[in-house]
């Protein structure tokens, strides 16, 4: 992992889970659902990956909201 983290550029105090939360964001800011993020995610609940959708919402950074 951690020289994937250096090729890619990244601090090296980049942590996985911190990988796996940025992605979550990415993906319910371009209006991923909570089941497309759990399904690529790989979470095991709907509530883990609706966090992501839901924060998107609040804060208006959803790409499909008008």
């Amino acid at each position: 992992m951690r020289n994937a983290i250096s090729e890619a550029g990244l601090p090296l105090d980049c942590k996985p889970h911190g990988l796996r939360k940025a992605a979550g964001r990415l993906l319910a800011e371009a209006g991923a659902t909570a089941k497309m993020i759990m399904s690529v995610l790989g979470h095991t609940t709907l509530a883990e990956a609706e966090r992501y959708t839901e924060e998107a919402w609040a804060c208006g950074r959803r790409s499909d909201q008008a």
